[in-house]
């Protein structure tokens, strides 16, 4: 007698019920500030959608920032009132939103849902993401803001942010 095997598949439909079967893209937008939790839901996230079987990705903004040659920017490069830097935060956001949207569009007919991990905190960006978003046929998006003022884990996330790339030789204080 064969051993049974288990065979993890990806079908790409999930059944809700005997009755109805669901293929869908989905755009997850995370909001928040810094340091509020969103990578860390967002990978949570990942996790469980891909042990279901439904193809999922995180694409991070600060990520792609960081990559394109953009770690250790001081302050000034995060200040709401610095127009060069604001744009090009936008640009850096926008494009991570074409690496999501490229994912979910390489899926295929497939249930696939792709996560743009950014602060997305201004009406102005949340109004380009959905616009982006809605121009597409078939995409439905979600914004999921996460919260968090306790002084003990907003402490504890900002050193935990100090070993990433962008604080790299700088004082802690």
């Amino acid at each position: 007698a064969q051993p049974r095997s288990f065979h993890r598949r990806i079908s790409g439909k999930f059944a809700q019920n005997e009755n109805k079967v669901v293929e869908q893209k989905v755009v997850l937008a995370m909001v928040g500030l810094p340091a509020r939790g969103k990578s860390y839901i967002s990978k949570a996230i990942v996790r469980y959608l891909n042990f279901c079987g439904c193809p999922t990705r995180l694409f991070n903004a600060g990520n792609l920032r960081r990559e394109s040659g953009k770690s250790g920017v001081d302050a000034n490069f995060f200040d709401q009132k610095n127009a060069d830097a604001k744009r090009l935060r936008d640009e850096m956001a926008m494009e991570c939103l074409d690496q999501v949207l490229d994912f979910l569009e390489a899926c295929g007919r497939a249930t696939a849902v792709g996560i743009l991990d950014a602060t997305n905190t201004t009406l102005d960006r949340r109004r380009k993401v959905k616009e982006k978003v809605c121009g597409r046929q078939g995409i439905r998006l979600i914004f999921l803001e996460s919260l968090c003022d306790d002084e003990e884990i907003l402490q504890n996330n900002y050193e935990l942010k100090l070993g990433n790339e962008d604080y790299k030789g700088m004082n802690a204080d």
